[in-house]
């Protein structure tokens, strides 16, 4: 799918007619369930929108339940400076400035900075929703490639079909999660009919949707694309 839509997307976007004004440009982002890798998105993100917006989307496509916090985080070096004449107790007092100090301040810049002050071609990063059940997404910039000025939406290209989550007494599709059996690592997926004899009740039971999130917190779908 990565190396049909490099093609297939570019030679469209090459192939456009130019229009007047300044010059705009897009990333092919490719963004994977970090632990559930059969959960994947490819989207076009023009430069000129915020990372406030790419994390909209991503909480109304996949996310979204409680209104939690979430963040990006980028690599960045980790090796403070440390000379040998450091004790022991100077060199934890710099990682834990390193570590700690104006993380909230430099998340909330980050979200009203455009993506394209950031991002370029085989940049890797990582997303977090909800510090309690975290949701851990990875996302990759693929390409960059020209688009119409006019155009400022993130587009969804491509996503995975839904997974072939059978239900764990008859192996027919599952439709119905347990809640409570997914925290403690039970059989939790079930179909209509199975789901109506199970001991934990209907106030445990959440819909199966096609996102990382299902079964976690309070997310209830649907899958909601911008």
């Amino acid at each position: 799918m990565t190396k049909h839509l490099q093609t297939c997307v570019r030679s469209h976007a090459e192939a456009a007619p130019a229009k007047k004004g300044k010059p705009a440009r897009a990333f092919h982002l490719v963004v994977t369930a970090t632990f559930e890798p059969r959960y994947w998105l490819h989207m076009e993100v023009p430069a000129n929108v915020t990372f406030a917006r790419l994390d909209r989307v991503l909480r109304n496509i996949w996310l979204e339940c409680c209104g939690h916090l979430s963040a990006f985080t980028f690599p960045r070096e980790l090796s403070p400076k440390i000379s040998s004449g450091d004790d022991f107790a100077q060199i934890l007092a710099r990682l834990a400035k390193l570590d700690w100090e104006d993380d909230i301040e430099e998340e909330e810049r980050l979200m009203r900075s455009q993506v394209g002050s950031k991002l370029e071609p085989g940049m890797k990063f990582e997303y977090e929703y909800d510090f309690g059940s975290t949701t851990h997404l990875s996302l990759r910039v693929v390409d960059e490639w020209p688009i119409s000025s006019s155009k400022s939406k993130i587009r969804i290209l491509a996503r995975n079909e839904p997974p072939d989550i059978q239900c764990a007494l008859c192996g027919k599709p599952a439709t119905i999660i347990c809640s409570e059996c997914y925290a403690t690592g039970e059989n939790s997926t079930f179909c209509d009919a199975c789901a109506k004899d199970h001991p934990c009740g209907e106030d445990m039971f959440m819909p199966v949707v096609n996102s990382p999130r299902v079964g976690v917190c309070g997310y209830c779908g649907p899958s909601v694309e911008p």
